[in-house]
Order: structure tokens, then C-alpha cells, then sequence
């Protein structure tokens, strides 16, 4: 099986250890990431060229250097995101499909990070019906799935996600890097013994009391920014601080918050909707760039088991970010349960999990 992602990191992959039919067949990933450090932040029309450079030297490289012969599944992504981005990725899994002569699965972005977490188990677990933490740059949502093909989409974000908002603080508090996220966590990870200590920053979280409600079931991070960079001006004459202790503490509760009013959010979808009582929910995934963060996976833990959650699935972290391997098992999933892709369909910006078989072009065994 071969498999072409186009994100902004381009990736080609055949899964180790994973069963297509009854076979099993070897795993080797390449990865090339295009740094944006020096800009602040991906630039779409730069990841986009950057895509279709990269990818197509990518699979070269990969099919002359392991001597693969005809593959049994293509599968990649076909949407949601920058279309830019997406289309150099599609368009050559297409060719491929149609040179080989095989089968072609056009895979779901969100549904990669969804299903991710079976793979370690080669598909039984975490067994449906359970919820998913999708949480990256791009989405933050919370997802009830009940089946393979049936997924609902019970909380989402109102403006930006929180992965955005992450990146967004994090910047305006000296975090650089190529993902801001990431950086912050290591560099929080420096200054433990600061974590919690009281630092001049309001931070209210957003949503908690709109129109004296609390059980408002969506997400907001937009507000986050504009209330740092309000802090910096009111506290710190709208400088930065120098002192890396002040600094840690800062991002340390813009972090906090930022994960507390995701998981507020998913206690509130349990108790609300009743989950554990009417679908027997009690297994939860938390998956995209964002939960890759190892505090983030322990306020989970510790909240959220008392909603009645008594299974977590956290992926590996290199299987968190986007990635090839994700958008190859959802496939497999997919082409297993008899669905694959016709030929000269299309790469689409918008494509919510909850309508995966509403969009044109499925073939179905």
C-alpha cells in the first residue's frame, strides 16, 4: 500500500505492520517539512508550491530506494484544507492509481486523526461508539463516533481553534519556533517549579457565562490573544518581560486555560447529553496537533474520568501532527468496509467528518 499525504509536511508511506486483507506488509515513512520559522507562520502559497515540489520527489525517492513493486491501495487526502496545499498530493495518487491499475481511496483529514488511535491495536480498539478531541492549528472539536461511517459532531469552535490561539499567545510571548505550541511546551517544561505561581495576566475563559449560561456547548479561543496582549500593555508597559521565570508563568496559564475550557467543554457533553447512559460511551481519543501535549493529556485524565470516561487513547506524538500513516489506516479502514474513490474527483477545502459519504465520487463494493 502506498500512500500520499499533502499537508504542509509531504509524506509518503507504506504502513508497518498493518493488515490490508491478510497481509501483512512493512512500514517506511519519509517526511520533509517546509520551515516557516523566519515568517511567522505557514504561509498557504508557499506550502502550497512547496507541496507539489516536494511530493513527487518524495515518492521517486521512495520507490527507487525500496524497489516496490505494484501496490495493492492508494490512498490520500482529499480534503478538508488549503486546496492549494492538497491538490499536488491527490493529483499524483490519482496518476498512480490509474498507472498501477488499483484501487484509490480519498481520505478524509479528520478522519485520519479520528481513527489513528486503532492502528496500534490493527483496528479493535478504541471500539466504537467513543468520543474524539480533535484539537490542532486548523480544528478543535469534539466528536461522538458510532460507527466507521457515522460520526457527529457535538461541540466546535466559534472562531479560531485551539491550536490557533496557542500559536497566536505563544508568539506574543517570545515562544519562536516552527510550531509555536510545541516550543511552549518545552520551554514550560525548563521551568516546572513555576508552573501555577501567581502572575500579573487577566485571563478570563471565554464563553462561561454568556447570557448567564454555562452550558453553552460550543468553543472560543479568539479572545485569548486580544486578553495577553491587553495584560502586556496594562502590566508590562507592552513589552515583553525579560525574566524567562515571568515568561513561563505567563504561558503557563494561557496553556491551562486554553486546555481547561476544551475539557470543561467535553465534561459539560457527557453530563449534558447523557453519553455514558444513552450510547454507552466511555473511551476517549484525543488526537491532532494539539494533544500531543503531555499537560493537556493529564488534565484529561484527572477531569474527565470523573465524567465517567474510564478508557483514554492518546496517540504517539509523531502520529498527532499530520501525517501520512493517519490518512493510510483511515483508508484501509475505509477500503475494507467496501468504499473507495473514483477516478478524477476533486480535492475539497470543506468536508465535515459528519457528512463523509455525502460528498461525490464513492464507489461502494
Amino acid at each position: 500500500m502506498i500512500q500520499v499525504n499533502s499537508c504542509v509536511s509531504s509524506t509518503l508511506n507504506t504502513p508497518q505492520n498493518l493488515r490490508l486483507q491478510d497481509d501483512i506488509i512493512t512500514f517506511t515513512e519519509s517526511k520533509l517539512t517546509l520551515n516557516s520559522v523566519s515568517k511567522g507562520g505557514i504561509i498557504p502559497i508557499d506550502a502550497a508550491r512547496h507541496n507539489r515540489e516536494s511530493i513527487p520527489k518524495l515518492v521517486n525517492q521512495l520507490l527507487t530506494q525500496h524497489k516496490w513493486d505494484k501496490p495493492d491501495l492508494i490512498c490520500a487526502t482529499r480534503g478538508p484544507g488549503m486546496v492549494g496545499s492538497l491538490i499536488g498530493g491527490y493529483q499524483l495518487a490519482q496518476g498512480m492509481a490509474l498507472a498501477w491499475r488499483v484501487p484509490l481511496v480519498g481520505v478524509n483529514h479528520m478522519l485520519g486523526h479520528l481513527l489513528i488511535p486503532r492502528l496500534a491495536s490493527n483496528g479493535t480498539e478504541p471500539q466504537f461508539p467513543f468520543l474524539s478531541l480533535l484539537c490542532s492549528g486548523g480544528h478543535t472539536m469534539l466528536v461522538l463516533s458510532k460507527s466507521l461511517l457515522e460520526h457527529e459532531v457535538l461541540v466546535n469552535t466559534v472562531d479560531i481553534a485551539a491550536g490557533d490561539a496557542l500559536d497566536k499567545c505563544g508568539r506574543a510571548l517570545g515562544i519562536r519556533g516552527n510550531m509555536i505550541g510545541k516550543e511552549m511546551e518545552t520551554f514550560l517544561q525548563s521551568f516546572e517549579e513555576e508552573l501555577g505561581k501567581d502572575v500579573k495576566l487577566d485571563l478570563k475563559e471565554p464563553m462561561l457565562n454568556q447570557w448567564d449560561r454555562v452550558d453553552v456547548l460550543k468553543y472560543s479561543f479568539g479572545s485569548f490573544i486580544s486578553q495577553v496582549t491587553k495584560s502586556l500593555d496594562k502590566y508590562y508597559g507592552g513589552e515583553l518581560p525579560q525574566d524567562d521565570k515571568i515568561r513561563a508563568r505567563l504561558c503557563w496559564k494561557v496553556q491551562e486555560m486554553v486546555f481547561q475550557h476544551m475539557i470543561r467543554k467535553v465534561v459539560l457533553a457527557m453530563e449534558k447529553l447523557k453519553l455514558k447512559e444513552t450510547y454507552g460511551v466511555n473511551s476517549l481519543v484525543c488526537s491532532g496537533g494539539v494533544g500531543a501535549n503531555l499537560y493537556l493529556r493529564q488534565m484529561l485524565e484527572d477531569q474527565v474520568g470523573k465524567a465517567g470516561i474510564e478508557n483514554f487513547y492518546f496517540p504517539e506524538p509523531r502520529l498527532c501532527t499530520d501525517n501520512s500513516t493517519m490518512i493510510g489506516w483511515a483508508g484501509i479502514e475505509l477500503y475494507e468496509a467496501g468504499y473507495t474513490t473514483e477516478l478524477g474527483t476533486s480535492v475539497i477545502r470543506k468536508w465535515p467528518v459528519d457528512q463523509l459519504l455525502e460528498l461525490d465520487g464513492w464507489i461502494k463494493k
